[in-house]
């Protein structure tokens, strides 16, 4: 089984998830919902994470949606040959267009992502062009081009996510085949 670690986000309704799991029903992929809420030890959570992908030693990458993918932020580096596919990331407090959406709570928990501090390059972003949330051309500012991106005729939350799936399969094709190196 290739596994997708799946990591929602910030107050999500799993509906991004559902759709995973609904298009991989009876095939190789599982996709693993990892569940976290801003009240939790989030240092604690992904040293769990951590060790869970230290200890999965079969095919495996990282899918992280727009909070959850600062989380997975913590993680990039820690696993230089793991694969990651991010929708919609948040890299940044400063990415976010309306500042007062961030609860105190999340403030100080958000990481900022620069060239500098990423390292592992193995990663695929999926980026809204209508996103309300976040400025979807932030990722530009601190990457450049050095990811490969798949651009949604959709919004923040990827409304029409079953439509799209064919594409982020591909993209998830693509993360499972190069990290075989």
């Amino acid at each position: 089984m290739k596994k997708i670690y799946f990591l929602h986000g910030y107050q999500s309704s799993g509906k991004k998830f559902l759709c995973l799991e609904n298009f991989y029903k009876n095939s190789e992929y599982l996709p693993i919902y990892w569940n976290w809420d801003e009240h939790m030890n989030i240092p604690e959570f992904l040293e769990e994470k951590k060790k869970i992908l230290r200890e999965n030693t079969g095919e495996k990458i990282l899918m992280a949606d727009s909070m959850g993918a600062n989380l997975a932020w913590g993680l990039v580096n820690e696993f230089p040959d793991l694969h990651y596919v991010m929708t919609n990331p948040v890299f940044s407090p400063d990415q976010i267009k309306d500042q007062s959406r961030i609860l105190p709570e999340m403030r100080s928990k958000i990481f900022s992502a620069t060239a500098a501090i990423i390292k592992n390059k193995n990663i695929r972003l999926i980026i809204s062009k209508y996103d309300e949330v976040l400025n979807p051309e932030y990722y530009k500012e601190i990457f450049g081009d050095s990811f490969q991106v798949l651009e949604l005729e959709d919004e923040h939350k990827i409304i029409n996510m079953k439509e799209h799936m064919p594409l982020i399969h591909q993209l998830i094709v693509d993360a499972f085949e190069k990290s075989k190196g």
